[in-house]
């Protein structure tokens, strides 16, 4: 889909490893790591289908919501492109806020979504003043303002980023070479690393088979051993391409030498369709009939105008959004809008919350959540926890979603339901408490576990689990069973997972988590050090939380590193976690939207068996993609 034009801005797709829907963006807590290139999106060809395509950015989850766009997930098919001429399947869990996707539909629904790096490589300076870093010569800006702020994962803030820090970027790549980070990940370096760097060749050198590229001349790209994408492709001055190698530049010949293996000349172009959405940045704006959105060349000269936007907002840097008619690479737009205060891109997440420490701090699709300042449309800060239902609504950070609208919603109706939570509201007499927000009835048939021997004993704040069945048209969840797991005062214990920072002997940073680490602290698999575990390192973490809102504690029990591992073809494993939800048997079920299958006999259980899986538990799956479903070969329920 990439058309070349030098001195135009242009956008590369940008992604991550770990794509959710359990996150939708696990990951719900998942995600695996995926690398790669540009690749285009295959498109159907099946008769009557209506076919459409969309290029934007990640704002959100609850389906996959593309620059404020809600697009539904239920059959994607999600992929990483390691390398220019493959691709790895990931999981719905592994897309995050930020990433720039392209993504197939099929009659509105999303068939297949792709995610690639701008840029893949080590640090080599910090610029905290500019808000700049650079990438092997390639210059990164970020933002923490604006309609798509830069989000940062396994650091924080650009002074945590340290020369040789390895980093994945997600972005727009501009005419002077630059790129404008819509996601900056952080990752440990274990061998296995593909490099990148993407922009317009510059000063090519046909003998000696190299080039440099617009605004990086401090690194030359030697491509005399490279395989050239696609078949045929001619290496010219100011063509697009994506450089991919398999180790970092090394000083040849006083030069600074990036030794490519692939090399992926942009010649791709958006399939012709008469349903094509695309998000991004406007570059070498003309006129309304001649501008850019991303990398694709629009003509908007007939479009309407939506949504407040007027001519004079259409301009360079502005962000925006255009849907038209697709052909030979360009689009006649039949509607325009630009994103603006009053048209400001949202983020939404719908779904389970899965990691509850305050109202400041807890996790929806993957997401870290502020709903500090939030307005609550519907239930109150009392009803959010772990499992909780909620829909949020706010403006996208560095850090994740500042929630600006909460409303908790009841569970699916007609299925059955497991609720765990401290509950309130208990009446005796009309048979029913609140709990999560729902109201939740029994009847002289509910099971009660042994620790109550009659319904008397509930009471407010006590922490229980009921499971049974909620029902739109009464509004009232009818419990089959009851079960007390403790009483107030008791420790909580959470699990999680995500990319670690500011490691010391005595902590650890996951997301928004600062995790104090004790000589009781048990370090998984056997034989791992704290050594072992350093800045970029993936963690599975379990937990005690002790403190209030205003002063939580997190103390680690166990730490599991997570470290890269392949199946029998090949493949790597990828990891999701999340909240089930879907629950038909042990090989179908859904955590987060993504699909899983956990019924071959060889699958290792953790902390529990295969009859503990159901609607609500949290758990952490490590498996292969196949065909769409995460096939599962180690399930490990985890504390909520």
């Amino acid at each position: 889909m990439r058309q070349l034009k030098q001195h135009l801005q242009w956008a590369i797709c940008a992604t991550t490893c770990a794509l959710s829907a359990a996150v939708l963006v696990a990951c719900g807590g998942g995600g695996s790591a995926g690398s790669g290139s540009t690749s285009q999106t295959t498109t159907s060809t099946t008769p009557g289908a209506s076919i459409a395509s969309v290029d934007g950015t990640i704002t959100g989850f609850g389906s996959v919501i593309i620059d404020g766009q809600r697009f539904d997930d239920s059959v994607a098919k999600v992929a990483f492109a390691n390398n220019a001429d493959t691709q790895t399947a990931g999981t719905l869990g592994d897309l995050h806020t930020g990433m720039h996707v392209q993504g197939e539909l099929k009659d509105g629904v999303l068939q297949n979504l792709v995610v690639n790096f701008a840029l893949v490589g080590t640090v080599g300076a910090v610029d905290t003043t500019a808000g700049t870093l650079t990438v092997f010569g390639q210059t990164i800006k970020t933002t923490t303002t604006g309609q798509l702020p830069t989000v940062f994962d396994g650091f924080s803030a650009l002074s945590q980023l340290a020369v040789g820090d390895l980093v994945k970027v997600s972005g727009t790549v501009a005419s002077d070479g630059s790129i404008t980070a819509t996601r900056i990940e952080r990752k440990a370096k274990d061998g296995t690393e593909v490099f990148r760097l993407s922009g317009a060749v510059q000063a090519v050198d046909t003998t000696a088979k190299t080039f440099t590229l617009v605004g990086n001349s401090s690194v030359t790209v030697s491509y005399a051993d490279a395989k050239l994408l696609p078949t045929g492709a001619v290496i010219e001055n100011g063509k697009l391409v994506s450089v991919v190698a398999t180790a970092a530049p090394t000083t040849t010949g006083g030069k600074n030498v990036l030794t490519a293996s692939v090399v992926e000349v942009k010649a791709r172009k958006l399939a012709d369709s008469s349903d094509t959405t695309v998000g991004g940045p406007i570059s070498d704006f003309q006129s309304l009939s001649s501008l850019r959105i991303g990398d694709v060349v629009v003509d908007a000269s007939a479009a309407t105008l939506k949504e407040g936007t007027v001519a004079a907002d259409v301009v360079n840097g502005a962000q925006a959004q255009a849907h038209g008619t697709v052909k030979d690479g360009a689009m006649k737009a039949d509607w325009l809008r630009v994103f603006k205060n009053d048209t400001a891109i949202k983020a939404l997440l719908v779904g389970q919350v899965t990691d509850y420490v305050s109202l400041a701090n807890f996790t929806l699709r993957g997401t870290v959540v502020d709903g500090s300042a939030a307005k609550f449309t519907k239930g109150t800060a009392a009803d959010v926890a772990a499992g909780a239902w909620v829909q949020v609504t706010g403006q996208l950070t560095s850090a994740g979603v500042k929630a600006t609208e909460i409303a908790v919603q009841p569970p699916p109706a007609d299925t059955v339901q497991r609720l765990s939570g401290a509950i309130s509201g208990v009446d005796l007499t009309a048979h029913s408490l609140t709990l999560l927000g729902t109201t939740v009835k029994w009847t002289d048939t509910t099971k009660l576990n042994f620790n109550v021997t009659n319904v008397t004993a509930l009471a407010n704040g006590l922490t229980v689990t009921v499971e049974g069945t909620y029902s739109a048209t009464t509004g009232v969840f009818t419990a089959t069973s009851i079960n007390v797991t403790s009483t107030p005062g008791a420790v909580k214990t959470i699990g999680f997972s995500g990319v670690a920072f500011n490691v010391t002997a005595d902590s650890l940073q996951v997301g928004s988590y600062t995790v104090q680490l004790t000589a009781n602290t048990a370090l998984q698999p056997t034989g791992t050090k704290l050594a072992d575990i350093v800045n970029g390192s993936r963690l599975s973490i379990k937990a005690t939380v002790t403190g209030t809102d205003g002063n939580v504690k997190l103390t680690a029990l166990t730490i599991e590193l997570q470290k890269p591992e392949k199946d029998a073809s090949g493949n790597d494993y990828v990891y999701l976690g999340g909240l089930i939800g879907d629950f038909v048997s042990s090989a179908s079920f859904t955590v987060g939207g993504q699909k899983v299958d956990a019924s071959a006999s060889t699958v290792k259980f953790i902390d529990g068996d295969a009859t503990k899986l159901a609607n609500g538990v949290k758990v952490e799956i490590k498996g292969s993609v196949k065909d769409g479903v995460l096939v599962a070969t180690q399930v490990h329920f985890m504390p909520g």
